[in-house]
């Protein structure tokens, strides 16, 4: 365990240690423009050397040949990992902060900036680069927040007409093709699950006379209460309830069998009855989706025709009442 922590501990303390005493100075010099970093290259790469052999000129020429020769040597000796601590020095260690800031930028982290000291008057080349390319992230993100807004405004723009396209003006409730298109993935899922699937089928018997008599507004009046009522009998964002066009309208019921869907016709029956205009009555049919082997398409057609039929039969029995379709045996 003691090896663990020592092993542990080295690091950590040789990091803290560098960071305290060495790396302002490293920064330090690092921080100096290319320009000067190029004049103290050349002072102590040409000048100092130069120096060096002026006075062993005066003092010991005997040696200069010596003296030039050992440079050479040296400097063809280092001259790799001479080049390489020169453009280190130079530009090598900025570009490399550089790239790795700008990868980040091209991964898609438009919050990456880089940590620079309170501005000057006069800055070094390298650190106007920096604090320009911190302002390009800042407007890149900027403007990435406003295109994710309008996307989703324009996402939920999209949704809302595609609603609208489903939805009858006059009532709210879904319209022909909205109604089509819920009846085909809720008697898909009722096939599936196994849950019952029942449609009410409601047909405004003498509704023409409404118009004539009343007037079309008082006939738009009666439709709109209508679907007001069916409505509100129904449970939101679960069950479906749809005009099919002119006085025709219906309700997809989820999970309830014919039994309840009766009641709850019976229930829209009671409340039109009170709101209804002149000689109109209401008439329901109920048919509940049955299995077959056809597929559930064929089955949710053959619920709605039932439906309709149902509806029929109550209207030519004089309306005003509810009639659940039986399936012959």
């Amino acid at each position: 365990m003691s090896d663990v922590s020592m092993t542990v501990d080295k690091p950590g303390a040789a990091t803290r240690l560098y960071d305290a005493l060495l790396r302002p100075v490293v920064d330090f010099v690092y921080g100096w423009s290319v320009t000067i970093k190029v004049r103290l290259l050349l002072i102590a790469l040409v000048v100092l050397p130069s120096i060096g052999g002026l006075i062993l000129l005066e003092s010991r020429p005997a040696d200069l040949q010596t003296y030039f020769i050992i440079a050479l040597v040296g400097t063809l000796a280092f001259i790799g990992p001479l080049s390489r601590g020169v453009a280190d020095y130079l530009v090598m260690r900025d570009l490399r902060e550089v790239e790795r800031f700008c990868l980040k930028l091209k991964g898609g982290n438009y919050h990456v900036k880089f940590d620079l000291p309170a501005q000057v008057d006069e800055e070094r080349d390298v650190l106007v680069l920096k604090r320009n390319l911190n302002w390009m992230a800042h407007v890149i993100s900027r403007r990435e927040m406003q295109l994710e807004a309008e996307l989703a405004k324009t996402h939920k723009d999209r949704l809302r007409f595609a609603d609208m396209s489903m939805r009858d003006q006059l009532t709210g409730l879904y319209n022909r093709r909205g109604m089509e298109e819920k009846l085909s993935e809720l008697a898909h899922e009722a096939r599936t699950t196994e849950r019952p699937l029942t449609m009410l089928f409601l047909d405004a018997d003498k509704f023409k006379a409404v118009n004539d008599t009343y007037g079309h507004q008082a006939g738009d009046d009666l439709l709109r209460n209508l679907g007001a009522i069916i409505r509100a009998n129904v449970r939101d964002g679960v069950d479906v309830p749809f005009r099919y066009g002119g006085d025709e309208f219906g309700v997809l019921l989820v999970g309830i069998d014919l039994e309840r869907s009766e009641v709850i016709a019976g229930r829209i029956l009671r409340a039109y009855n009170e709101i209804r205009i002149g000689e109109t009555s209401l008439s329901i049919g109920v048919a509940t989706m049955i299995r077959t082997e056809d597929g559930y398409l064929d089955d949710a057609v053959r619920m709605l025709s039932s439906a309709d039929q149902a509806a029929y039969e109550a209207k030519r029995n004089g309306g005003s009442r509810v009639n659940v379709h039986k399936e012959r045996g």
